[in-house]
């Protein structure tokens, strides 16, 4: 997939896209269903899938998966082109500039996807209506997806953030459809783990990604393209020290190599108990052991 941070006509295909449109912050199973659309499109015309998005929210809101995540699930769609702006490069322009200005004449988009609630222009102007008349008005296909809704309620990416917020793990991915994930490097810790005889892998959970529960998680770890059960902890470690961001620790169960300095990817599969502050260490030991119990129990179901 290529990304083009600011599209110039000379960087887009020739022969048109297939352009899908949104923030894609989660790529979420309503997320899912434009990509899928427009590749579909792409497909029957013969032409390359692109996205079109911000490189951050326009309404400050946290991303669920950072933008080099969030563009790595949109390559497994089968997305050819991410071409990424900043908002303030779009900003001021008209519902119609955006269209003719951004759609038509940079991108030769061809054809168009967005949901059921995109907005877009100047003060967001710009409906689905509007993008329909538009599109049409400058001989551009565009499709509108309706709102896509999973275990009673629609699919948001909001909706998602609070899932995560509560520690529900398990219906945030239903939503997303693949388990929510840190792919982060590996960095250096007080070893206590290793001398605790329970050695971790520690990793900080970044701005980029939306705020979790806190607590004891049912994970496994990618390393190397292998996947390993491991129960993580997500949080401050207010036995050992209380840090200001937050940590996530991973015992890799059946492991045992040096990685520090390696990007690995922690997914997150279940929630265990919440994070709790101990008498001492050696307390802290044995409920980490029965917590990696639980894990395996946990994957055997």
């Amino acid at each position: 997939m290529k990304i083009i941070s600011l599209a110039r006509a000379d960087d887009c295909p020739n022969a048109g896209t297939g352009v899908a449109l949104g923030m894609f912050d989660g790529v979420h199973m309503g997320h899912r269903r434009i990509i899928t659309a427009a590749k579909n499109k792409s497909t029957e015309l013969g032409i390359s899938t692109s996205v079109l998005l911000f490189s951050s929210s326009p309404h400050g809101a946290c991303e669920l998966l950072p933008l080099c995540d969030r563009l790595h699930e949109m390559e497994k769609l089968g997305v050819h082109f991410a071409y990424v702006y900043d908002f303030e490069e779009l900003r001021d322009k008209t519902p119609e500039a955006f269209v003719c200005d951004a759609l038509r004449d940079t991108l030769h988009a061809r054809a168009v996807f967005a949901g059921y609630n995109y907005h877009f222009g100047r003060a967001a102007a710009g409906d689905p209506a509007a993008l329909m008349r538009l599109c049409a008005e400058n001989g551009i296909e565009c499709g509108i997806t309706e709102r896509v809704e999973a275990l009673g309620d629609a699919v948001s990416s909001s909706r998602i953030r609070a899932l995560l917020r509560a520690g529900d793990i398990e219906t945030a991915n239903a939503l997303l459809t693949y388990p929510y994930y840190l792919r982060a490097p590996v960095l250096h810790g007080k070893a206590l783990g290793r001398r605790l005889g329970l050695p971790t892998i520690n990793q900080v959970l970044g701005d980029a990604h939306a705020p979790m529960a806190h607590g004891i998680y049912y994970t496994k770890t990618i390393v190397d393209g292998c996947a390993y059960l491991s129960v993580s902890n997500l949080g401050v470690r207010p036995t050992v020290e209380q840090t200001e961001c937050v940590n996530v620790e991973t015992h890799i169960l059946d492991f045992d190599g040096d990685l520090y300095g390696k990007t690995v990817t922690v997914e997150f599969y279940g929630k265990g108990r919440g994070e709790i502050q101990f008498a001492d260490v050696a307390a802290l030991r044995e409920e980490i052991a029965r917590d990696c119990e639980r894990a395996r129990a946990y994957f055997l179901k």
